[in-house]
């Protein structure tokens, strides 16, 4: 089996890592050479995924396609599925989920609860919806926007003009309120195209400058939104016919769940289930798109806690300090092979499984500190 990976960072090589072991092959299309993925395969194509010739190129050596992220023109991925190959996820679902607020009609339409929100094609919605809403309001470019790109909180009247000035510039907007929730949670859905389901534990997401910075999966932690988790998540799945992984992003308030956003992809607040679940969301994603039946996704341990290791400046990457992290039990290293680091850049994260959810969480920070790159 042939599986091509549009896109060369860190999910695709933790999907090759998992994957490796049925014997697949696997092709990567990157825009630049030595990509994270193209590291651990010789089948690393390099070009633009924008050029129908390079795309087709690519396409001949593959069984099936998959993505890396949401971003690729889903104009591109048609083109793709016009000449019979098979994509996942398919260029319906990209155009959805692509534009955030298609993404949260569709939501809405669907029962899904979510926070207020209209579109912002002038400085004149924005204050249409202030006055309905009142602030803050959240400023948002509706597509290409990630870890905080595009995104603009509104407090005051005399902040319009600017967010509005800075954020077209990136193209279409809409207006959201602002949600004040008491944490921010998040978890992933697998599913095939036989409609066999299964969801992964509700997590605590903890950002730090808009970027995910923590994941805390604890035993018993969120039992009382679990069902209803799960609920949105085969709602959401069922609807689209959604056939891979899926991360939805969501707000809480007491029992209270609103979703933010959905990554129809693997996602960053899964990477703990690498170590932590019996099977990893990189593994399940790609049995689902083979139309194989999804793995368990227990946790074989009571508590896990994902640390990011982002960039603490601009310059070459350079690992220190692994071996002194690798003496403590039950903590697991990725690196994910990026040659450049910069400010805030996701070069890696690591893992922590302990009986103890205030243990995890220290010694994730610890070992953390540790670290240099």
């Amino acid at each position: 089996m042939k599986i091509g990976i549009l896109g060369g960072g860190q999910l695709a090589r933790m999907i090759m890592e998992e994957c490796y072991k049925y014997g697949f092959e696997f092709h990567i299309l990157s825009k630049e050479e030595n990509s994270p993925a193209g590291m651990i395969t010789k089948f690393e194509y390099n070009g633009d995924w924008n050029d129908e010739d390079t795309l087709l190129r690519f396409s001949e050596k593959c069984d099936l396609i998959t993505l890396e992220n949401e971003f690729i023109d889903h104009h591109k991925i048609r083109f793709l599925e016009e000449r019979g190959m098979q994509v996942y996820p398919s260029s319906e679902i990209i155009k959805l989920v692509q534009d955030k607020l298609f993404q949260k009609e569709y939501l809405r339409k669907s029962g899904i609860p979510v926070a207020d929100f209209a579109k912002a094609d002038s400085k004149e919605d924005i204050y249409d919806f202030v006055s309905a809403h009142l602030y803050p309001v959240i400023l948002k470019s509706r597509t290409m926007g990630y870890d905080g790109k595009g995104n603009f909180t509104i407090e005051r009247e005399d902040q319009i003009e600017e967010a509005f000035n800075v954020l077209s510039k990136r193209g279409r907007l809409m207006c959201e309120s602002f949600v004040k929730f008491e944490k921010e949670i998040a978890t992933q859905v697998v599913r095939n195209s036989s409609g066999e389901m299964k969801v992964y534990k509700v997590v605590e997401t903890i950002q730090k400058d808009h970027i995910c910075n923590q994941v805390i999966s604890s035993a018993g932690q969120f039992e009382n939104v679990k069902s209803k988790a799960e609920k949105i998540a085969g709602q959401i799945t069922e609807g689209l016919n959604y056939k891979g992984v899926m991360g939805i992003e969501m707000f809480l308030n007491g029992e209270e769940i609103l979703v933010n956003e959905l990554a129809p992809r693997v996602h960053n607040s899964g990477h703990y289930t690498i170590e932590a679940c019996k099977t990893s969301q990189f593994e399940n994603h790609i049995r689902a798109i083979l139309n194989y039946t999804p793995g368990s996704t227990d946790m074989v341990c009571d508590n896990a806690v994902m640390i990011n290791i982002l960039g603490k400046r601009n310059g070459k990457a350079e690992l220190k300090n692994a071996g002194e992290l690798l003496k403590s039990e039950n903590v697991y290293l990725h690196i994910y092979g990026k040659t450049e680091t910069s400010i805030g850049r996701k070069m890696g994260h690591i893992t922590v499984l302990n009986n103890d959810i205030n243990k995890a969480i220290e010694l994730a920070q610890i070992n953390r500190d540790l670290i240099e790159i």
